[in-house]
């Protein structure tokens, strides 16, 4: 093989990546060139590459109506929705993975179809529910009503990770007196943390990003900010401005936390992929 052609096959791969990380950046790109740019420059054809940045659509967007309470409704609700998954979860993926529990193939089956079921099935039930009981409008219904999807995902996936730590560990906790919810807290909580970080952060860009539901079960005091960018499009026109640098600004709290936890992401979703 020739010293060009040999070249050629190493840059190949690079080549995709970077085209593929363009094509991934570039609406981010746009949307913060719009955030960033006044009402004339944003839509000017030929575009304007040019400009100097304005920032007050990022006040504007963040000072509008509802904008930031939803904003921190988005984060109560994940931070319960995780809690809520990982209570349950936890104990759950222990059990079906290292106890003999009957009809534990039903119950797997049942919670990965629960998991790829569309969302919408569940609103009109849940909406005369929540209706009925006073959770209508709050984000402790919506954190409840996102153990749909999150629990059975937390419990598919913590199994796996709970496959890969070895018995012998919790053997020689028992001859030590140690009972079951201390092995599991003591031992595999803390080797599978990992694991459990990487659950944690899916779980959190799942139900930041929800709209369906959010839709369905919120009027106003627990709208999620998937809900507030709609806010600014008016009967007969949209403040394009605005609408970009409140997306931008939704887009960087998972951003941030999926950075700060690369390296846990990483860990946790290679975790027992080699022996």
């Amino acid at each position: 093989m020739s010293a060009s052609a040999s070249f050629r096959r190493k840059l190949w791969p690079y080549a995709v990546a970077v085209v593929a990380v363009a094509v991934s950046v570039f609406p981010i790109f746009w949307i913060l060139t719009i955030a960033l740019k006044t009402r004339v420059d944003a839509f000017a054809m030929p575009p304007v590459w040019f400009f100097s940045p304005v920032w007050e659509n990022f006040g504007k967007a963040w000072s509008a109506t509802g904008f930031s309470g939803a904003f921190f409704n988005s984060l109560i609700v994940c931070a319960l929705g995780n809690i809520l998954a990982l209570a349950a979860g936890i104990p759950a993926a222990y059990y079906l993975n290292k106890r003999h529990v009957p009809g534990r193939r039903t119950i797997l089956i049942w919670l990965l179809i629960s998991y790829m079921l569309p969302e919408f099935l569940f609103i009109v039930p849940m909406y005369v529910l929540f209706q009925s009981i006073g959770l209508y409008d709050t984000v402790i219904g919506l954190a409840l009503i996102y153990q749909v999807f999150t629990l059975p995902f937390t419990i598919w996936l913590l199994r796996a990770f709970f496959a890969d730590i070895p018995e012998a560990l919790a053997e020689a906790a028992r001859l030590e007196g140690a009972g079951t919810w201390r092995i599991v807290w003591t031992i595999y909580v803390p080797i599978a943390a990992p694991g459990i970080a990487a659950t944690v952060i899916l779980n959190s860009i799942k139900m930041w990003n929800e709209l369906t539901i959010a839709l369905a079960l919120t009027f106003d005091k627990a709208q999620t900010v998937t809900l507030a960018v709609a806010g600014f499009r008016g009967y007969a026109s949209i403040d394009w401005g605005a609408m970009s640098a409140a997306s931008i600004i939704i887009i960087l709290p998972m951003a941030l936390f999926a950075i700060l936890a690369q390296r846990r992401i990483v860990q946790g979703l290679s975790l027992g992929a080699v022996k």
